[in-house]
């Protein structure tokens, strides 16, 4: 995927689209750079090329463990770097690189002459808010109402991998439960089939 590729893109003229493109910067990370943490203010939105990045709250600004609140795939975009670029104002969430990635940077001065001149740029956002707003609702619907074996299968599902290497205390300590709840429940999603163990190891059932 190049950055031309964005849907959005097709409507601006050459002359707008290049001068996009040459001021965005290209930017490869491994894996578990931080991309933002908390606090900061960010500068550019990332278009991702190639890779994944993991949106998450920190233990100390939720007195808990570490929680999950989306990943950001190729051709999607981050609503917390969207909102502190646009905005200027401080992010709400941190970002980490969870697989290698690839894609462009681009700065504040470009993104807000997208949103007043490219209506399909405005439709992108507002879709991509529509969806992210969706799976954050999801996401405290489940830690308010669900049942804990209900909470841990949509927490794994929403770390966005068929294995997971994880010790029961980590997830106790993310979920902000005791560590016997933990392997409790997971011998009942297993009994269910949602799930098998091995030792440091969860699978998620295909």
């Amino acid at each position: 995927m190049h950055l031309l590729e964005y849907e959005f893109f097709k409507e601006l003229s050459t002359q707008e689209q290049q001068m996009i493109e040459a001021a965005s910067k290209p930017v490869a990370l491994p894996i578990g750079t931080i991309l933002y943490y908390e606090g900061d203010v960010c500068e550019e939105i990332l278009f991702l090329k190639r890779g994944k990045v993991k949106v998450y709250l920190s233990p100390e600004s939720i007195a808990a463990g570490e929680m999950t609140l989306y990943y950001i795939a190729p051709g999607e975009q981050c609503l917390v770097n969207t909102f502190s670029t646009v905005t200027a104002d401080k992010a709400l969430a941190s970002a980490v690189v969870d697989e290698s990635i690839e894609g462009w940077l681009v700065p504040r001065e470009k993104i807000l002459w997208l949103i007043n001149n490219s209506e399909s740029y405005r439709n992108f956002k507002i879709e991509l808010c529509g969806r992210r707003i969706g799976t954050l609702m999801d996401l405290i619907k489940s830690i308010k109402f669900d049942q804990l074996d209900q909470r841990l299968l949509n927490w794994l599902y929403v770390q966005g991998k068929d294995t997971l290497h994880i010790t029961h205390d980590k997830i106790a300590s993310i979920l902000g439960v005791s560590r016997e709840a933990v392997s409790r429940n997971l011998k009942k999603l297993e009994a269910s089939g949602s799930i098998s163990l091995s030792r440091g190891k969860i699978s998620i059932a295909e």
